[in-house]
């Protein structure tokens, strides 16, 4: 199990992850020089302006002699107005545009990180963890691409530009100046490792109640049966309630930020206009320079008081980067080889000392040694916990052995390539999920280029043609989240209909009859056995009927290979095979087995 992260302690540690965001800039890095050097035009544009209209005015106001320059001046002011307007919307536009072209980016990233982690990885993690790294994180990252970057670098360079007029005006002065932008660069730089815990927290908070509010909802049917209403009330209140106290931690700690940065900015401007009025009044400054001055050190402070928000929310931002970069670094449980192997046509089955272990727990499989060969039924009959669904989750490498090797035709499956294997492997599960869609928009999932023949025949021998037929709007019928509109059969039968849809070469079915009725068992099995003749099939399964129709079965025992052969054989000659049967027909009466 992956550590959690660690809280930064230093700002440096702070925008560590949120540097390493900036990758993402890779291939866009012309719209962001423009988008950047836009913000510095506009910005250095409104210095102009301001200074140029106060020393306009300044000069008029000394007598006619001064009212020919003041026009002069106020050209030079209708142009800098004119520029700020042009590079607002031009800073505007790009900045959001960078913005947009980076997060889907990240998007792809980030689903890349998720099917790479297969379901092995995603055990390790709520919902609430990838979803808040899916969308509310990324959403979140949209604010520091468009708003931060380009600021965070203008924050420097023209407060750097401004007081350098400055100190050229009046060195004394003009050192005040800088001095003064430093320490109000200073007050968010000192509390970022406040803000790094807080924002932590509020994000881990909100990802607490995402999971909560996740879970409510795929239980809601449970949750409402057992009458558990008010104690899902509970727990979103209560989730709703801690977010709100850190908020208020963090809007406490932000509010005195701001407070402090206007008492430097205040402090400062007290001191620069005492300083530069004595050297107005000792004639080393003229007097019409003095309020240009004034709206310079102004100018000054405005582009670094407008990072001041993005400090405030840079613990917040660096959290949602950290929790981004969680998923998109978690290792791959499996990865595909450099060089992967062209797949023979075998579909013979080969594990070959087999051990594996979740992380953290017991060996599920112990050196599982099998062979199917290609065209053979073969059904894996266990207890609870035997391994049978992580041996057929193995040959869809879902994850790799510990010890030895699964192969298919041969090919050790490391050799191939995922898409290669699951082409060629299907896999039934127990509980089939179903995609929010229309039953045809699921079906093509399978094979998007099937023609309407092959879906309609693959429905048929899936046994669910009759019951497409019957629905209102037939394959266009929505079915709802998960497939809540369907009976539990009905989805099982369209997750086999999916797999007859795909024809693979081997064909795994994890209790796929678990949720049938006597009539509707056999109607699919039928199908299903008809469909499946000449293929490897395996089969898990508890239902003495289903275990009948195969050609061998492999009894598993802790992991391991108790004992094989036809079902008649080991009814006959393997009494805690009789007694797992026995157990699941729920009948003392052993003649139910045979």
């Amino acid at each position: 199990m992956t550590a959690p992260a660690e809280t930064p302690g230093t700002s440096a540690q702070l925008l560590r992850p949120v540097l390493r965001l900036l990758g993402a800039l890779d291939g866009h890095r012309p719209m962001f020089i423009r988008s950047t050097l836009s913000m510095t035009a506009f910005q250095l544009a409104a210095a102009a302006a301001a200074a140029l209209s106060a020393y306009a005015a300044a000069t008029a106001a000394t007598g006619p002699d001064g009212v020919d320059l003041a026009w002069i001046l106020l050209g030079g002011l209708g142009i800098a107005l004119i520029a700020h307007g042009v590079f607002v919307w031009i800073e505007s536009w790009l900045a959001h545009v960078l913005a947009y072209k980076v997060l889907d980016g990240l998007r792809l990233r980030l689903h890349d990180a998720i099917e790479r982690l297969t379901p092995n990885g995603m055990r390790r993690r709520r919902a609430g963890e990838v979803a808040g790294a899916t969308m509310a994180d990324i959403e979140s990252l949209e604010w520091f691409y468009a708003h931060t970057v380009g600021a965070a670098m203008n924050a420097v360079a023209v407060p750097l530009a401004v007081t350098g007029a400055l100190i050229a005006l009046h060195p004394p002065s003009g050192l005040i100046a800088l001095a003064g932008v430093v320490l109000l660069l200073a007050v968010p730089w000192l509390a970022g490792p406040v803000q790094a815990r807080q924002g932590k927290a509020v994000r881990d908070e909100i990802g607490e109640l995402k999971a909560v509010s996740l879970e409510g909802a795929e239980g809601l049917r449970e949750m409402l049966s057992l009458g558990l209403e008010d104690r899902q009330r509970g727990r979103i209140l209560d989730a709703t309630a801690r977010i709100q106290r850190r908020k208020r931690a963090f809007a406490l700690r932000a509010g005195a930020e701001a407070a402090a940065a206007e008492f430097v900015a205040a402090a400062s401007m007290v001191a620069f206009a005492l300083v530069l009025a004595a050297a107005v009044r000792s004639g080393d400054v003229p007097a019409a320079l003095f309020p240009a001055g004034m709206v310079l050190l102004a100018a000054a402070f405005a582009p670094a008081a407008s990072v001041l928000p993005m400090f405030q929310r840079l613990g917040e931002m660096s959290a949602a980067a950290a929790r981004v970069l969680g998923v998109v670094d978690a290792p791959a449980n499996t990865a595909d080889p450099r060089d992967s192997v062209d797949p023979n046509g075998d579909a013979g089955i080969r594990f070959e000392n087999v051990s594996f272990q979740y992380e953290d727990a017991i060996p599920v499989l112990r050196r599982l040694d099998f062979t199917v060969r290609p065209g053979e039924h073969v059904a894996l009959v266990g207890a609870s916990g035997a391994g049978k669904t992580t041996a057929a989750h193995l040959l869809v490498r879902f994850w790799d052995p510990v010890e030895g090797r699964v192969l298919l035709g041969g090919d050790d499956l490391k050799d191939l390539g995922a898409e290669a294997l699951r082409r060629r492997v299907g896999l039934v599960s127990q509980n089939p999920y179903v995609f929010r869609g229309t039953l045809r928009s699921n079906l093509l999932l399978a094979r998007p280029d099937a023609s309407a023949a092959e879906v309609r025949r693959a429905l048929d021998r899936a046994r669910l043609a009759d019951t497409v037929a019957d629905l209102p709007e037939g394959l266009d019928t929505a079915v709802g989240e998960n497939g809540a509109s369907l009976s539990g059969g009905q989805r099982q039968r369209l997750s086999i209909a999916q797999a007859l849809l795909r024809e693979p070469d081997v064909l795994i079915l994890d209790e796929a009859a678990a949720h049938l009725d006597a009539i509707g068992e056999k109607e699919m099995t039928e199908a299903v056995a008809e469909a499946m003749r000449g293929r490897t099939t395996l089969v898990i399964a508890h239902r003495v009927s289903t275990i009948r129709r195969a050609d061998r079965v492999l009894f598993l025992k802790d992991g391991a290979i108790a004992a094989t052969g036809t079902h008649r054989d080991l009814v006959e000659g393997n009494e805690d095979y009789r007694r797992l049967l026995a157990g699941a027909e729920d009948t003392g009466d052993l003649s139910t087995v045979v």
